[in-house]
This record gives structure tokens, C-alpha cells and sequence, in this order.
């Protein structure tokens, strides 16, 4: 276990003295000076997390922590991370998984009133592979409006949450403690005489499966976070839905409540290799609400914009397709038109061999490309593709006839804005907007794509399209998932108990 504190505690114990008679001295000129004391005891001890606090009506709470902490009474943060391995878009899936389970722990549970979904910062992926960018530690809102996220599940970037943490007055800022560790794992054997059942336990006698390592990266890197301190760290076998973590978390709250002193107190809890956890219903009309919140970050929609109109010659007016400012305003709609352009996702890279059976060589996409160019009267490919810029010649060079289209940043400064990540969004937004799409089996790009289109508003025939291995021969396909909307009615809007 790592150690909490940076100093020992006989240094603590003096400094911690130092520290309180100093911002009580501070605290007391600044009340003379303007009559108000929020400021001085912001970062005083932990005034805030006392049941005398929580009592008290809120004009005379201010005379001991600031007003803003009192709608945040009770408050638990929930952290997770995502094994290393894991790429962008599988990324995105976990993130619909937790944001669904934190909707509805905060809409059905007193006790989760005030439960908040911390964004781990993303590291740098296996896929980014462009040198020169910084693509560590990026927050959420450099891919994601973060603001259209809040308005389904209660989230913030995680820069937002040390602020808050702060707000607290824990002593020995800036660090944030975590106060229990869930790193989950798989069970050896899933199946109990042929049954799947949802169950988890804590694994307390060694030797711990290798892939509980407490300072591996393997099941995310949240816990090398410079600011974050841990105290315990359980290695727990997890098979299941989301759901299944609201045991998780009451029984640490309990574990951690000693009496009602500290019953409202704030909860800081990590969840690692969150991939573990399965969707509650997935495809329902939860996940789609999620999924619909997931707009992307405005600067990224509209490099977006600019390029199918400069390149393509098409808006969302010519497309056809269904946009408001709002996603809660979006509406069952089947009539998109698209560009007239077709887009393809061709997946290479590890595809090429850990899906050879499945994966098309240039040629064979090439060939079943220019197939649906004559079928649909188009003269126009733009391909998303993570190809190798020769193998982008190469391909292009077997499109002579046709106009053959790819996005790349304009310029370097644009590519330093953008980061891999947002290239590749920029991809998937262009193909969103396409008259016909084709994808890669079993890639999840190709599966974000279909969503987007999905809400814009296409028919199913022009979206869920896959590659063959070859032209003209029988295939395996992507599965088709069609948007589920909302009924008038709020399943998730039920009383607390």
C-alpha cells in the first residue's frame, strides 16, 4: 500500500498546527477586513465533513465552511478506470455502462443523492501513434461536451473533481484520497452448472491472481495519478452488470461509517478494469439516452463541418439529418439523406492479422467499394481508415476513376489541437454524415459510427454494412442494433428508498 501522507506523522502533526493557527489568523483579519470567513476556511481542517455542520441551518453554516459544500451533503465519488489495452471506442461503451448505473443509483437511493462519476483522464492509447503530440492525461472535454454528458448522469471531468474535492477543507491539500479500491477481475470458472450469475467476492487469501498487481498499469493507470493517495486496495472477482456494484458500494460505505458523526460524510471510492462490468440492458432506452449525450466537443464538430463542406459539399441541411442544439430534442426520425458520398471504415493495424479471416486485403475492399459507388450512381470515397500512409496510396491509386477522399489536419498546429483521438472523431462524424456506409466486422469504430447514424436519422439498409473477406462471397456481418427511443414517460423517475 502506498503511503498516504509525504511526510511523517510527527511532521504532519506539527505542520498540520502550523497550518490551522496560521488560516485562523487569516480567516480572522478577513472577516474584520470584509466580514466574510468562506474564503479563510476553505482549506482549513475538515469543518465540513462534521454531523454539527450538516445540522445547521444554511446562513449560520457559512460561519464554518463554505455554502457551496451543503448541497453536497453525503456526497460519493465514484472513480474507474479501463485496462491499458483497451482502445478509444471500447473506451466510450464503459463509459454508457457507468453512467447508466450512477444515473439510476442517484435517481433511486437517498444515500446516492449526491453520487458524482469522476472521467478518468485518458492516457495514451496503443492506437495513437503520432509522435511529438501530448497525448497523456487528456480530459474528457478535449474529445466530449462534458455539459451535454451532465444534462443524462451526474459526471465531471476530473479536473473538476479535485476542485471540488478541495472544497471539502481536507488537510494536506492538494492530495485526494481515495478511500477504498476496487480492482475487479474475472472469475476462473464463469459458468455454474451451465448458469451465468451475477455475484462478486473479495479475494483475501494469497496468492492474488496476477492481474490484482496494485501497481500494475494493466487495469488502468487512474492510481498514477501524481495527486491521488489510496488506502485500501481489494482484489474483487466480479461477474455481472453495473447494478451489481451499488452492493459493492454500500457495503465500503458501511465498512467506513462509524456512527452518525460521520453518516454524511464525503466518500471517495475507485473502480479499476471497469471493462469487467457488464451493460444492465444493453440497446435499452437507457443506453440510448446515454449514448445520444455523448455529443462531441463543439471544436471537433466543427472541423467536422468545415471539411464535408469544403471537400464534400455537404451541411446538415443538404444531409438531411436531425441536429438540435440539444440532444433531449432530438426526435424518431428515418428520412436522412446524407452526402452524396460513400464512406468506408477499413480497419488495418492489428486487424490485418488478428482478423485475417475476416479482414479484406486493399484489393478485395477496393473492389467492394467501387461496387457500391455504381450501385448507388456516386462518384465520391471518403475512407476512414487506420492505414499506413502507404498503404493509403496504395489503395488510392486503385480508385482512378473515382474521386478517393481522406481527412488529415491541415496543418501541424490543427494536429496538435486535435490529437489522434480527434482526427479519428473527425472521421467518424464525416462517415456519420455519408449517403452510404460500409464498415469492418467486429471493430468498434465501425459499431460508433452505426449509433451516429442511428440518432441522425438514417434507414438501417444504408447504415449497417460490413466488409466481406471477398468480393461476392458469403460473409460474417456486424449484428444490427437499431435506436431504441424513450417513451413519453421516464422509467427511471421513481421515488427514493
Amino acid at each position: 500500500m502506498p503511503q498516504w501522507w509525504p511526510v511523517r506523522w510527527s511532521q504532519l502533526s506539527l505542520l498540520s498546527l502550523l497550518l490551522h493557527s496560521l488560516l485562523v489568523a487569516v480567516a480572522h483579519t478577513s472577516n474584520n477586513n470584509n466580514n466574510n470567513t468562506t474564503d479563510g476556511v476553505r482549506f482549513s481542517s475538515n469543518h465540513c465533513q462534521r454531523h454539527l455542520f450538516w445540522e445547521q441551518l444554511p446562513g449560520e453554516a457559512t460561519a464554518t465552511c463554505p455554502a457551496d459544500i451543503l448541497p453536497l451533503r453525503g456526497a460519493v465519488y465514484l472513480l474507474y478506470d479501463v485496462n491499458i489495452s483497451e482502445g478509444f471506442n471500447l473506451r466510450r461503451d464503459v463509459y454508457i455502462r457507468m453512467a447508466v448505473f450512477v444515473r439510476r443509483l442517484q435517481r433511486r437511493n437517498k444515500r446516492f443523492r449526491n453520487v458524482r462519476l469522476v472521467l478518468p483522464p485518458w492516457p495514451r492509447l496503443y492506437h495513437w501513434h503520432s509522435h511529438g503530440l501530448a497525448q497523456t492525461n487528456l480530459l474528457w472535454r478535449h474529445f466530449f461536451d462534458v455539459e451535454s454528458l451532465r444534462r443524462f448522469a451526474p459526471v465531471l471531468d476530473y479536473d473538476e473533481f479535485l476542485a471540488e474535492y478541495r472544497m471539502f477543507g481536507h488537510p494536506a491539500p492538494p492530495f485526494v484520497h481515495v478511500s477504498q479500491v476496487f480492482r475487479l477481475t474475472h472469475y476462473e470458472i464463469m459458468l455454474e452448472q451451465g448458469i451465468f450469475r451475477d455475484k462478486y467476492e473479495r479475494v483475501t487469501t494469497p496468492p492474488l491472481p496476477d492481474a490484482c498487481n496494485e501497481k500494475s498499469l494493466s487495469g488502468g493507470a487512474l492510481l498514477q495519478q501524481p495527486l491521488l493517495r489510496h488506502g485500501r486496495y481489494h482484489c474483487v472477482r466480479f461477474q455481472g452488470s453495473a447494478g451489481l456494484l451499488e452492493r459493492l458500494l454500500r457495503e465500503a460505505i458501511r465498512e467506513d461509517t462509524a456512527g452518525t458523526e460521520d453518516a454524511h460524510d464525503m466518500r471517495v471510492y475507485a473502480v479499476i478494469s471497469a471493462e469487467t462490468v457488464l451493460h444492465d440492458n444493453w440497446g435499452d432506452e437507457q443506453f440510448w439516452l446515454a449514448r445520444r449525450s455523448m455529443r462531441f466537443a463543439p471544436q471537433l464538430s466543427q472541423v467536422a463541418a468545415d471539411f464535408r463542406l469544403a471537400s464534400l459539399g455537404t451541411t446538415d441541411s443538404t444531409a438531411g439529418v436531425q441536429r438540435p442544439a440539444m440532444w433531449e430534442l432530438e426526435r424518431h426520425k428515418r428520412d436522412a439523406r446524407g452526402g452524396d458520398y460513400l464512406c468506408a471504415h477499413l480497419r488495418r493495424g492489428d486487424f490485418v492479422k488478428s482478423r485475417e479471416s475476416t479482414t479484406p486485403t486493399l484489393k478485395a475492399a477496393a473492389q467492394q467499394m467501387k461496387q457500391l459507388l455504381r450501385a448507388f450512381n456516386m462518384t465520391t470515397v471518403f475512407v476512414a481508415s487506420d492505414a499506413t500512409p502507404y498503404e493509403l496510396l496504395e489503395l488510392k491509386e486503385l480508385f482512378y476513376r473515382f474521386r478517393f477522399v481522406h481527412f488529415t489536419p491541415e496543418s501541424k498546429w490543427q494536429r496538435n489541437q486535435l490529437k489522434d483521438g480527434g482526427v479519428a472523431i473527425v472521421d467518424q462524424l464525416i462517415c456519420s454524415y455519408a449517403k452510404h456506409f460500409v464498415g469492418t466486422y467486429e471493430s468498434t469504430f465501425t459499431y460508433r459510427i452505426y449509433e451516429e447514424r442511428e440518432i441522425l436519422g438514417f434507414n438501417k439498409a444504408s447504415t449497417f454494412n460490413t466488409f466481406c473477406k471477398a468480393l461476392g462471397g458469403n460473409c460474417a456481418r456486424n449484428a444490427v442494433w437499431p435506436i431504441v427511443w424513450p417513451e413519453d414517460a421516464d422509467e427511471d423517475d421513481e421515488r427514493f428508498y
